[in-house]
């Protein structure tokens, strides 16, 4: 088990959120857990060393996450994944983010701190495809690099869109999960880059029409090798 996991005596914080990044390390990082895997309460309860009540409200999290499903009479198990459930929550995410990016180009847009976030973001994206050293981390690493681009995205909403964010937030645990497993070349990952950069080029000159076209683009798209944004 990994080192930050082994002392539960020196968690600051509650042990709903120790169990639920403990999961998604599992799910993520070290990829022990695979969709369609059970997730045992017992076994779980034993590793960590805590009861299972802080178990059971971790896992009810992750469900609202989408990466974990409960099975009457079965369990807990991690989420499956489907090329057309990701396609929907991908259409869900972009309506959310488009949403947020309106008010934003329409209170003035993002300011220039913002615009070199993003910008660096998406650089850094750029050297995950690059860097070979990688090998079959490389997927992942990007993945999360992704997730990251746009939760930067729906944030610059700030507290006005509260709600928003939230809904985005955990739409985006699952929709990293789904780019891990379909994810097949770097191809697709260029794409998504340059797309990204279509998106910024947009915010920087407040151009609302061609950011709906090409965020809305993706929606159009019907499979996983037309991926992108």
């Amino acid at each position: 088990m990994d080192k930050k996991f082994q002392d539960v005596a020196s968690i600051k914080g509650n042990l709903k959120e120790y169990v639920v990044d403990y999961i998604r390390e599992q799910i993520f990082d070290t990829e022990t857990l695979r969709p369609g895997d059970r997730i045992n309460e017992r076994e779980l309860s034993r590793v960590l060393g805590i009861s299972r009540a802080p178990i059971r409200e971790a896992l009810k999290e992750l469900e609202e996450q989408g990466l974990v499903t409960s099975i009457q009479y079965k369990g807990w198990f991690v989420t499956e994944v489907h090329e057309e459930g990701f396609h929907e929550i991908t259409k869900l995410r972009t309506l959310l983010e488009y949403s947020v990016l309106e008010k934003v180009i329409s209170s003035g847009g993002p300011s220039e701190e913002e615009i070199k976030n993003i910008e660096q973001i998406n650089r850094e994206l750029l050297e995950i495809v690059n860097n070979s050293d990688l090998g079959d981390k490389k997927m992942s690493k990007f993945c999360e690099k992704e997730m990251e681009f746009h939760t930067y995205i729906c944030s610059l909403g700030k507290s006005d869109c509260f709600w928003t964010q939230r809904i985005h937030r955990n739409l985006s645990f699952q929709i990293r999960c789904s780019l891990m497993m379909l994810l097949k070349n770097e191809k697709q990952l260029m794409d998504s880059i340059a797309s990204h950069d279509v998106v910024i080029q947009c915010l920087k000159k407040k151009d609302l029409e061609n950011l709906r076209k090409e965020m809305f683009r993706k929606i159009k798209n019907g499979n996983m090798d037309n991926w992108k944004y």
